[in-house]
């Protein structure tokens, strides 16, 4: 049967299935897109912060206990992911390099199989090979692609789109996984995007995967969202703000869309996101050390992104620059560290967004920028680049019924 040209529709002919899920920073996207979107969340505190929110969960908390077939998640036909990566975490790590290499060999097995019957058994060798058994976490990464394959076999449905996400280092398992795909009609591939490309105020890496059924047409180019915002390098002098198209908001963080005639817009920095709680010049600096020695702590200034936010946010230092008698800026006191609402903030997550329980820093750290989700879904789904109405409209959002949790029960 030939299958229809993929076609631009609308939000309301989505609908996802998130796994590995967190706090919902792909999800909280979706909603405002108007893209129905339900997770599937292993930890009991990230499923309250998603509860809480207002997000679908799945009763079963198991990504490997449920398939595309499951009452839940039965109509999704597209399927978004960024599972754990600590296996790769370690870039030219010996133990890191060879447990990519054993992903890629056996995904290559499970694409291989040309029918439901040789696809399960196939499933129950990968299952029960030596490198999954000493790492369980390794076997994680493969749980997308066998969603992906009962899609085809099981459901008779595959999905329309699907988008992995995780960190750089994860990259040639997605570049694999891409030519693995290309291979049962879909368009793919996988790139590294730069959040504070797309207006976040934070510089993290994310090695992106989007794929699109598309049989025929394998070999066509797949887009990717194009940078709204300046890059950041050290050193780098940030680009002059606009004046038509930067829209402060209550909450000091200022989401921009480009302007005609502007290519891109300055990067949106720490003081722009957190503005109203901090209005003063301030430098942050990070709990990590750079270049390989721990004493040599990374600075940042409020006037530039804030470095990756990760579940050790919360000891970043931060103190007030202030100016010396020779004009210059000097360190002063040392203030406040950074409150949940802030480290949200510069993870571009809505300033009400309502963490719930004690390990918030880690849900935080965990999770994709929503900004930056919401240009990778646009793309992804064919619906256009966000304008300024829709990213504004994230930076306000608040959750319906505070301290109400969803009923996941129904499922979507």
């Amino acid at each position: 049967m030939t299958h229809a040209p993929l076609q631009q529709r609308s939000p309301a002919h989505f609908h996802i299935v998130d796994l590995f899920a967190g706090p919902g920073g792909l999800d909280i996207a979706a909603t405002i897109m108007g893209v129905k979107s339900i997770g599937v969340e292993w930890d009991d505190a990230t499923r309250a912060t998603r509860d809480a929110a207002g997000l679908l969960t799945t009763k079963e908390k198991d990504v490997a206990a449920l398939g595309p077939c499951n009452l839940q998640v039965k109509d999704a036909n597209v399927l978004t992911g960024g599972p754990p990566c600590q296996s790769f975490s370690v870039a030219g790590n010996r133990k890191g390099h060879k447990a990519l290499e054993e992903v890629k060999r056996l995904a290559t097995c499970l694409v291989a199989p040309q029918d439901l019957g040789s696809f399960e058994a196939v499933w129950e060798k990968v299952k029960a090979d030596p490198a999954l058994k000493s790492d369980e976490r390794t076997g994680l990464v493969l749980q997308p692609l066998r969603w992906i394959m009962e899609a085809k076999f099981r459901r008779e449905k595959p999905y329309d789109v699907v988008v992995l996400e995780q960190v750089p280092t994860v990259l040639p398992v997605w570049k694999h996984y891409a030519e693995l795909l290309r291979g049962i009609g879909y368009a793919a591939d996988a790139h590294v995007l730069h959040s504070e490309d797309f207006g976040v105020p934070q510089t993290r890496r994310r090695a992106v995967l989007i794929a699109q059924y598309d049989p025929g047409n394998e070999k066509r180019a797949v887009p990717f969202p194009e940078a709204t915002h300046q890059r950041y390098r050290k050193g780098i002098k940030r680009l002059p703000a606009g004046t038509d198209n930067m829209e402060p908001r209550s909450n000091g963080t200022l989401f921009a869309a480009p302007a005609g005639g502007r290519e891109i817009e300055p990067w949106v920095s720490m003081q722009d996101a957190l503005g109203t709680s901090r209005p003063r010049d301030f430098v942050m600096v990070s709990n990590y050390g750079s270049g390989g020695d721990p004493k040599n702590r990374g600075r940042r200034t409020s006037l530039e992104p804030a470095a990756t936010i990760t579940g050790k946010c919360r000891r970043n230092r931060l103190f007030l620059l202030k100016e010396g008698e020779s004009g210059a800026k000097e360190v002063g006191e040392e203030l406040d560290r950074l409150s949940f609402e802030e480290a949200g903030l510069l993870q571009s997550f809505p300033a009400r967004y309502p963490w719930q329980s004690t390990d918030v820093a880690q849900q935080i750290g965990n999770a994709i920028p929503p900004l930056l989700s919401l240009h990778i879904l646009s793309s992804a789904l064919r619906l256009g680049q966000p304008d300024g109405a829709l990213i504004n409209k994230l930076a306000a959002w608040e959750p319906e019924h505070p301290g109400s949790p969803a009923d996941a029960a129904e499922g979507i």
